[in-house]
């Protein structure tokens, strides 16, 4: 989830259509010229389509003379990309930044702005939003959107969140305002966002001007006495071992009771079925055996990150050891700055993943899916993680995967 889907979403009245999904927001205003074409290109788009399907359909209209006008912000690195054309106006905190009257315009915009609003500039009506409507994902009529950072310390509603890993090209890593490989885009013509092809990871030249890369310890360096983060994507039923950790991970490993499947593989001794080749436990006489802990599972961010759970993590803009002299420094990047510098501890107990909240200043919430609400905790008590739940760090959040099978 990226700081564009975090906002809310306000819809100016007027004739037109408005349109939100994960990385991208749309107006296109009324025009005898779009009668049917418009509709026919959101019907083809589907239910959840990316950003990339979005500007492909765009670029088509455009292209064939078919759209007269059209205003998008997109997510990219480094800010929102404005683009206009058309009699349609971009503003950034109230103040014009671009305008489409004289052609296909596109300018980048900084993720500092508390307001971001995209509106026909021919329609009175389209000047004002109109409360209370928060369009966060769909189609709606309306001649403009205001996307509006939320105050307060409250977590996004569960169904707000964008799908995990969800950016502009599924990968997992944000994008980059580059122009695709096969050249400019023409005049008249939006220029598709890829990620950028650079040897950091993705990052480009300045790392800082990433708006979310929870991987990478931006603007510190790792403790010289600690070991890389162990980063992984996930684990095969039936592969040769559990989801692996980082091999200097293996040094000082606590060791825990467990049970050995027929094929001689480690588990917990509560799973019904092996973590690593899915053999059933229950008909086993139980032998109990001493090892090393396994990697228990991993955490999944909100922008697709995910780190092997094979050690305890202090998490946090700025975080630092507390208690756990063992734990690992997790340090998240946060554009809205609801992440205190020491937010919360991801600690694992025996064969257990709890989280605790270390004081932070917007809480700690896990979703409560059968009451349909954030249960948040109380600071210093820790609670245990069941596989699949969502954990709300101020604005950020991740979900919990076990590779136990119980």
């Amino acid at each position: 989830m990226t700081d564009l889907d975090l906002r809310s979403g306000q819809i100016h009245r007027g004739l037109g259509v408005v349109a939100r999904w994960p990385d991208i927001a749309l107006v296109i205003p009324s025009d005898a010229a779009h009668d049917g074409i418009v509709d026919d290109m959101f019907l083809s788009l589907g239910a959840n389509p990316t950003s990339q399907d979005i500007i492909r359909a765009v670029n088509a209209l455009l292209s064939d003379n078919k759209l007269r006008s059209v205003a998008m912000i997109v997510e990219a690195t480094g800010g929102p990309m404005a683009v206009a054309f058309g009699p349609v106006e971009i503003l950034s905190d109230g103040e014009l930044v671009i305008g489409g009257a004289n052609g296909l315009q596109k300018q980048q915009l900084s993720h500092s702005a508390q307001r971001l609003t995209l509106r026909a500039a021919n329609l009175t009506k389209a000047a004002e939003p109109v409360p209370p409507f928060d369009l966060r994902r769909g189609v709606a009529p309306g001649a403009g959107l205001s996307l509006v950072t939320i105050a307060g310390g409250q977590p996004p509603a569960l169904d707000d969140l964008a799908p995990l890993g969800a950016t502009a090209d599924n990968t997992g890593d944000l994008v980059n305002p580059v122009a695709k490989q096969s050249g400019e885009p023409s005049e008249g013509e939006v220029a598709e966002y890829e990620p950028a092809s650079t040897d950091d990871g993705g990052l480009g030249s300045d790392p800082s001007q990433a708006p979310f890369r929870s991987v990478i310890l931006i603007g510190t360096a790792a403790p010289s006495h600690r070991d890389p983060l162990p980063i992984v994507s996930g684990g095969e039923a039936g592969g040769d071992g559990p989801i692996p950790a980082s091999p200097t991970a293996q040094k000082g490993r606590i060791e825990v009771d467990g049970i050995l499947c027929s094929r001689g593989h480690f588990n917990n001794p509560k799973s019904a079925y092996c973590m690593v080749c899915g053999m059933s436990l229950l008909h086993l006489t139980p032998h109990p055996v001493v090892r090393p802990r396994p990697t228990l599972g991993f955490i999944v961010f909100d922008d697709g990150a995910s780190f092997g759970l094979d050690r305890s993590y202090v998490i946090g803009r700025e975080p630092s050891l507390g208690d756990n002299p063992d734990a690992e420094l997790l340090v998240i990047h946060d554009n809205n700055d609801t992440l205190s510098r020491t937010h919360a501890e991801l600690r694992l107990d025996g064969w257990t993943v709890q989280i605790v909240d270390l004081g932070s200043t917007n809480g700690t919430y896990v979703w409560d899916s059968q009451n349909d609400r954030w249960n948040q905790l109380t600071a210093g008590h820790p609670i245990e993680l069941q596989s699949g739940e969502t954990v709300a760090l101020g604005r950020r959040t991740f979900v919990f995967e076990s590779v136990s099978r119980t």
